[in-house]
C-alpha cells in the first residue's frame, strides 16, 4: 500500500468512495504500442461512458470462459503462474509468454515507473493475441495482466490461511480477511486518495469498477488450491 497519498480506512467511506469517485485519469495514447497505450484502452483506467465501453468487452471475453472449465484447467496446471496459464488456454491464446504477462502485471498501475522491457512486453502480448493493437486485445490483455497479481495473490494468501474447508470457504474467508488487492486509487474533490479495501465485502471491490471476473477468479482460485491438496 503506497502511503504517499491520504489514505481511507472506514470501510463504509472507502465503499461510498468506490461507488461514486472517478479513478486517476491516465493519458489518451493510441501509439507506440506499450505500457501506456494499454492504459489507455483497458477500464481498469477509465471513467464514464468510455469506461462502460471497454468494460463490455471484458465482459465478452469473460462471458465466453466457463468458469467450471477454468477450475478444471487451473486443478491440472503446472509451472510458474499456473492461473496465467489457464487462463490463457481458455481463451484460445497458447502463445503467451507468462513471463511477459508479470513483466507487465509489475508495471501496469499509472504511479509506476516507466520501463522500456514492459513496453516491449506489451508488444509482445499484443502480437500474441493476434498482432491488432485494438480495445478487443487490449481488453484480452488485461484479462491476463490483472489476474496475474490478484489471482495469484488469492492463492498465496488462501494457502497461508488457517481457514479449513472447501475451496471455496476457504477462499471466501481469504477475500474478507486478507483480500489480493490491498488498496485501489480514487479522485476525490480534486485529489487522488488511498482507498483501503481490507474490509469484508470489499475484496473483489464495489461500484462501477467492481471485479467483473470474481467468479472466474474464485473458479480458478479454487481449482489450483484442490491440485496441490
Amino acid at each position: 500500500m503506497n502511503r504517499t497519498v491520504p489514505l481511507l480506512t472506514d470501510p463504509d467511506q472507502v465503499r461510498a468512495t468506490l461507488i461514486s469517485a472517478p479513478v486517476p485519469a491516465v493519458p489518451a495514447v493510441d501509439a507506440p504500442v506499450g505500457i501506456a497505450w494499454l492504459r489507455a484502452h483497458v477500464p481498469r483506467f477509465s471513467t464514464g461512458p468510455e469506461h462502460e465501453r471497454l468494460r463490455a468487452l471484458v465482459t465478452v471475453e469473460l462471458d465466453r470462459l466457463s468458469p467450471a472449465d477454468l477450475r478444471e484447467r487451473a486443478r491440472t496446471a503446472d509451472g510458474s503462474l499456473p492461473h496465467v496459464h489457464a487462463l490463457a488456454e481458455a481463451l484460445g491464446l497458447q502463445d503467451i509468454s507468462v513471463d511477459q504477462v508479470a513483466l507487465v502485471a509489475a508495471h501496469y498501475q499509472p504511479y509506476e515507473p516507466d520501463n522500456p522491457a514492459a513496453d516491449e512486453a506489451v508488444v509482445a502480448l499484443v502480437a500474441a493475441c493476434g498482432g491488432i493493437a485494438d480495445d478487443t486485445t487490449a481488453a484480452r490483455i488485461c484479462l491476463l495482466v490483472q489476474a496475474c497479481a490478484a489471482t495469484g495473490a488469492l492463492v498465496d494468501n488462501a494457502r497461508l490461511s488457517n481457514a479449513t474447508g472447501t475451496a471455496e470457504q476457504i477462499i471466501a474467508r481469504t477475500v474478507d480477511e486478507n483480500p489480493p488487492l490491498r488498496s485501489t486509487r480514487r479522485v476525490v474533490a480534486g485529489e487522488v486518495v488511498e482507498l483501503d479495501l481490507r474490509h469484508p465485502g470489499l475484496g473483489f471491490g464495489a461500484g462501477p469498477h467492481a471485479c467483473p471476473g470474481r467468479e472466474h477468479a474464485i473458479a480458478i482460485a479454487a481449482g489450483i488450491i484442490e491440485g496441490s491438496a
